[in-house]
């Protein structure tokens, strides 16, 4: 069993790509807050057990924090992705900012079959997930080749945390994504601060 371990992120505030969350904004939306000088200690961070069915692999970028392939479902010829974002405390946009940003990488998908939900796990944590069951994907990131991606899905989850927001999005051919649903959720289910 692996548990993401701590982070070490660089001050800089990243340049964001459409792959990536927000830079903290005043617009409307959750705002964490920023550690004040009087802090001796980091925030703790989140943890969380590897789904069992998931491949960790090497992060594509130092945006992330974690990477996974998520193993193709029969009938999809294509694995699946999951990447988790953390860029500190107040860093990465507000959760609605976000949810639209990648709901807006998918066209052919009416707004009523958007999925959202709030809820608190069992460590107290504030949950906010989102799915699309299927659409054209486009992430938009430079240097991805193919193009559109026709019949795929998100499940998307933003966990709040005392250090700052968590970002999971999980990205894959529709039924790659539906079978791999339920070790997700199961993961989030998990999320905890410390390790």
């Amino acid at each position: 069993m692996t548990l993401a371990g701590p982070l070490g992120c660089s001050k800089k505030t990243p340049e964001p790509t459409s792959d990536t969350p927000l830079p903290p904004s005043s617009g409307p939306g959750p705002v964490q807050a920023a550690p004040t000088a009087q802090s001796a200690t980091p925030p703790v961070e989140i943890a969380w057990q590897d789904p069992p069915s998931f491949r960790r692999v090497p992060p594509k970028n130092a945006m992330r924090k974690a990477s996974y392939e998520v193993p193709h479902a029969p009938g999809d010829t294509e694995d699946g992705e999951l990447a988790v974002f953390y860029f500190g405390p107040g860093q990465g946009g507000s959760i609605d900012a976000n949810v639209d940003r990648w709901v807006k990488q998918f066209s052919g998908v009416a707004q009523s079959d958007v999925k959202r939900a709030d809820r608190v796990l069992k460590s107290g944590l504030r949950l906010h997930t989102v799915e699309i069951v299927h659409g054209t994907f486009e992430s938009g990131m430079p240097g991805t080749s193919g193009g559109p991606k026709k019949e795929y899905g998100l499940e998307g989850a933003i966990v709040e945390a005392p250090s700052g927001a968590y970002f999971f999005k999980m990205t894959g051919p529709t039924k790659t994504v539906a079978a791999a649903r339920t070790a997700f959720n199961e993961m989030l289910d998990g999320v905890h601060a410390g390790g």
